[in-house]
């Protein structure tokens, strides 16, 4: 009865061990349960088998006959092969922990991937409230409205709050929810099995550490199994000492070979990436996301004014911090969600300014600009590709004050609206937005320059036009479905 309870508790720890530990360490702790089995519970089974004396008084070994009579005959020019009981003792049966989670997890999402036979796969990290997730947004929305059979393959195991958003007629699959349990081995060996035998041709990749990982490790399978590869990169990021990552600085010099393409929505970056990554030219698009909103005329009856995005060191919210502390008689509107690793002293500073208003998360930017009567929108990203938040402010009608980082200049510059050097301190916004509090008429002209633009180059039918004009990017049949085989 105990020896029974201890195999039990053995294959469950088994089972939790095997998610965290690589072979060579699994190995390690079977020997000890072996070593704890000989001692306490010497019936009890336990995941090596030691060879064992047979009837006749001959070692009956783990090693197939043919190895056997293969020793005996090397004895002739090697003695010290002849199988002798001491020789073939010393081999053992490894027999693995039974661990069917993988196969399992395999076996739920076999639909998803393969039976409903989709053309284009998205990989994904999660759907926040943010630019990046809006641009997943409006590529899923196309592929629907062209009739492409969809799968978004959510990476992370976090809340995705914009998820209801996709459309009802895709298939979503949260893996990283499903694979928690997973180790990181098992994690990528089963995507990327039900990738390869997947009928989609087309995989796009935005923002997954996962998919990076596949698409790094064995784009060379994925390609050679019918798939066409895209990847969309938008900026890069900078850690707290300034130096670049992200990424295109940790991946495209390790994946561009197998990518049909990166897609970004900026010049500027393309630019970038082609100069330093000797990306062939052919290689990357620029593809401006649409606005699909609501226009509204400019007219700047307001006085305050509004900031809204992602509280983060990207953001830069210490500098809205010193241009709202050196001018009081300013009325700032703070929208948006803060990191959780971002300053909390600094924020709790900002919360106590007198003219600022913390007014949280936000889902619709041209509600908030309408309800709030603004003078202005103030930007203040140390780094960006072309954010949706200006082309949301734009066609709000506000006059934008932003640095020129990334691919702004695209979009704002001193015809459409106030860009200021990208080192520019708290004075130069300062001196910017008392100049459209000043001057009504040019601010609304300058705003007006900016709605145009978006009008004429971030329509709908633009953006589909472009994505239509990728090469390779139309999903056709892949090569290969369930025949692929996982490397």
């Amino acid at each position: 009865m105990l020896a029974r309870s201890a195999w039990h508790w053995y294959f469950l720890l088994a089972r939790v061990l095997r998610r965290c530990l690589n072979e060579h360490q699994m190995r390690r702790f079977v020997r000890l349960c072996r070593r704890i089995r000989r001692h306490y519970f010497l019936d009890a089974p336990i995941g090596t088998q030691p060879v064992q004396s047979g009837a006749s008084g001959t070692a009956s070994s783990v090693l197939p006959t043919w190895i056997v009579d293969e020793f005996r005959e090397l004895a002739a020019i090697e003695p010290a092969l002849y199988p002798a009981p001491e020789l073939l003792t010393r081999y053992h049966a490894w027999q693995p922990v039974e661990d069917t989670y993988a196969a399992h997890l395999y076996r739920q999402l076999v639909s998803d991937f393969i039976e409903i036979r989709p053309q284009i796969i998205f990989l994904i990290p999660h759907m926040m409230r943010g630019g990046a997730d809006l641009g997943v947004l409006h590529h899923v929305q196309l592929c629907d409205e062209l009739g492409w059979r969809t799968t978004v393959v959510v990476t992370r195991d976090v809340t995705s709050p914009w998820l209801h958003r996709l459309p009802s007629s895709v298939r979503v699959v949260e893996y990283g929810r499903m694979a928690r349990e997973a180790s990181e081995e098992d994690r990528r060996l089963v995507l990327l099995r039900l990738l390869l035998q997947s009928p989609a041709a087309t995989l796009h990749l935005i923002n997954s550490q996962l998919g990076w990982q596949l698409f790094e490790s064995f784009g060379k399978a994925l390609v050679s199994s019918g798939k066409a590869l895209y990847a969309s990169l938008y900026c890069d990021d900078f850690d707290r000492n300034g130096i670049r990552c992200g990424y295109a600085t940790d991946y495209v010099p390790t994946t561009s070979m197998h990518l049909a393409g990166i897609i970004t929505d900026n010049q500027q970056f393309k630019a970038d990436i082609q100069r330093r990554d000797g990306v062939p030219a052919e290689n990357l698009h620029t593809l401006y996301f649409p606005y699909v909103g609501r226009i509204s005329e400019p007219s700047l009856t307001g006085a305050r004014v509004l900031w809204a995005g992602r509280l983060a060191s990207q953001k830069r919210p210490e500098l809205l911090y010193a241009i709202a502390a050196s001018a009081p008689d300013i009325v700032f509107d703070v929208f948006g969600e803060a990191a959780p690793e971002y300053d909390v002293e600094l924020l709790r500073r900002l919360r106590e300014l007198p003219n600022v208003r913390m007014a949280g998360a936000f889902d619709d930017f041209w509600s908030i600009a309408q309800a709030g009567h603004y003078a202005a929108f103030l930007y203040t990203s140390a780094y960006d590709g072309l954010p949706n938040v200006l082309l949301e402010a734009a066609a709000a009608g506000l006059p934008i004050v932003t640095p020129d980082v990334g691919g702004v200049a695209e979009l704002v510059s001193d015809a459409r609206g106030y860009l200021l050097p990208a080192d520019a301190e708290a004075p130069r916004f300062i001196q910017a937005l008392r100049e459209i509090l000043g001057d009504a008429e040019g601010a609304r002209l300058r705003a007006l320059g900016a709605q145009v633009m978006v009008l004429q180059r971030h329509s709908w039918q633009v953006f589909k036009s472009g994505v239509l004009a990728i090469p390779g990017y139309v999903p056709q049949v892949a090569v290969t479905t369930t025949e692929a085989r996982c490397p």
